[in-house]
């Protein structure tokens, strides 16, 4: 029996090498059959080489130096655009056309964010010297947004000089800092809350007179202690609603996969990845994920002010964010209850003041 298919003379093999997908006419006779696999292979390719290449933010373009760009043509393929040492306003210059898309390839990814992390350091450093709550708000959003989008070894340690510029700023500029918790955002996200809480313990550690490597390792630590958030459904992180048991559960394991990504990453202190993982943890065992009652003291501080600030903070459809007066009396009772230490509980409220 004669059966009609599609087939090309070009031998099958070219096809994988010249990564292109062309006609395929194939009269089939009788038991003829194509060499198994050869559609998957070619398809397999195809995916690779755009997973190779991923579009690069246009708020992001100018600060790409060091990054080549790439544009894609009509017939699928990635062209250099920008070569590395050249900025974007340079090759615009130079080229009339300017593709409505440019892409960097996946293997640049960290050296990119790496690039932008330093653009940001830089102008974070004018903010807090320009006494400007609102600009250091939102620089520190765009570097922790930046920093999020590949959270492992080699972007996540670029925010060890973003928490240096914060310390180091800190005694001359007080009141920027403090003033972080005032400027608000529309959209209320972990990124927000990280920055948040780090406003929070700074203050903390300033007020119980921490040094500054003390500082270094709680402002670390509570800028990262959320950072297992960036690998659970973000559907779940944002429900209007009431999470059940299952999906609670889901969100527990925001501490493990934290300490699991911390934990590979060159920061030096132990403490960080720690605090990651036991910040849930209460001194009374009924914490998670482990239920322990030995909790780290920079876990302790991190997961206690992370209470108060998502409690003052995080509006949500089944309750309202509370005042900080009624929020600290109603941790007060986690305190009476052996869940949070009475001494942090103190001088917490006293910083505050």
């Amino acid at each position: 029996m004669l059966i009609l298919c599609l087939y090309t003379p070009f031998k099958l093999d070219a096809l994988v090498k010249n990564r292109t997908i062309v006609p395929y006419f194939v009269l089939r006779i009788s038991n003829f059959r194509p060499k198994k696999g050869i559609f998957e292979r070619i398809l397999i390719t195809r995916r690779k080489i755009v997973a190779d290449y991923i579009e690069a933010k246009k708020s992001r373009l100018k600060y790409y130096q060091k990054i080549s760009l790439y544009y894609q043509t009509k017939g699928r393929k990635f062209v250099l655009y920008k070569p590395p040492g050249k900025t974007i306003e340079e090759i615009r210059l130079e080229k009339e056309q300017v593709p409505g898309k440019l892409y960097i390839k996946q293997e640049d990814k960290i050296r990119g964010i790496q690039e932008i992390q330093k653009v940001f350091n830089r102008q974070l450093s004018e903010d807090v010297r320009s006494n400007n709550p609102e600009k250091v708000k939102e620089t520190l959003v765009n570097i922790v947004q930046e920093t999020l989008t590949e959270p492992r070894s080699g972007s996540l340690e670029g925010v060890s000089e973003t928490v240096n510029i914060l310390i180091s700023e800190y005694t001359k500029e007080t009141d920027v800092i403090k003033n972080l918790l005032i400027v608000s955002k529309q959209d209320y996200s972990t990124v927000i809350h990280s920055i948040n809480v780090m406003a929070l313990v700074l203050g903390y550690a300033t007020f119980i007179d921490c040094s500054l490597y003390e500082k270094k390792i709680l402002g670390l630590s509570a800028l990262l202690h959320d950072v297992g958030k960036t690998k659970i459904d973000a559907d779940l992180l944002t429900a209007p609603r009431k999470l059940t048991d299952e999906e609670f559960n889901e969100i527990k394991q925001h501490t493990i996969r934290g300490y699991d990504i911390l934990s590979k990453c060159n920061f030096g202190y132990k403490e960080i990845a720690l605090t990651a993982l036991q910040h849930h943890e209460k001194l009374d065992g009924s914490g998670y994920p482990h239920g322990i009652t030995n909790v780290k003291k920079t876990a302790q501080i991190v997961g206690f002010i992370d209470c108060y600030e998502a409690l003052t903070n995080d509006d949500r459809p089944y309750r309202n964010a509370m005042s900080p007066l009624k929020t600290l009396k109603l941790i007060k009772q986690d305190v009476e209850s052996d869940k949070f230490s009475r001494k942090l509980f103190e001088k917490f409220a006293y910083s505050l003041l």
